[in-house]
């Protein structure tokens, strides 16, 4: 029986790593969720969870010249509108969302066309988000999912598709 547990062990800890077994909504750390390679014109944001709001770190843009990846600054995408981030992005645009939390739990929350997405946010490790932009324009309205103190209920941003 030990033997068998071991090989299910080894086969799924070979799958996540390689990325293979983890759909793409997960929020897995090491980035095991993440597609390889990332689609061309992939943007990636640095979101840091804290007691009570979302603070956007930077954000990337990934482009592929002559086969090689380049990660290009954006700095147009990030905007603040009463306080609250907003993040500018393209209709169908995929993106990468670097989730960090550095004192409580935090879970980031979004409706999507497609479905709700949540990604649970452990302090001290990286989680991973990819998902496509809506297809639609508009403002999709991100928030925190766990309760983590008394300010939790304007722990939100916003997606401005446009």
């Amino acid at each position: 029986m030990l033997v068998i547990v071991a090989i299910f062990v080894g086969f799924s800890y070979a799958t996540i790593i390689s990325g293979n077994a983890a759909t793409y909504r997960t929020g897995l750390p090491l980035g095991s969720a993440l597609p390889k390679p990332l689609p061309n014109g992939t943007v990636v944001i640095y979101m840091l969870g804290v007691q009570w709001s979302w603070i956007p770190q930077n954000a990337t843009e990934i482009v592929y010249i002559n086969g090689v990846q380049h990660n290009i600054s954006v700095n147009n995408i990030i905007t603040y509108i009463n306080g609250y981030p907003y993040i500018k992005i393209y209709p169908n645009q995929p993106v990468v969302m670097v989730l960090y939390s550095n004192n409580v739990v935090h879970a980031f929350y979004m409706r999507l066309p497609h479905g709700p997405q949540n990604w649970n946010i452990v302090p001290g490790i990286d989680s991973y988000a990819f998902f496509y932009a809506p297809p639609t324009p508009g403002n999709y309205t991100f928030h925190c999912a766990e309760y983590c103190g008394i300010g939790h209920s304007y722990m939100y941003g916003y997606f401005w598709v446009m």
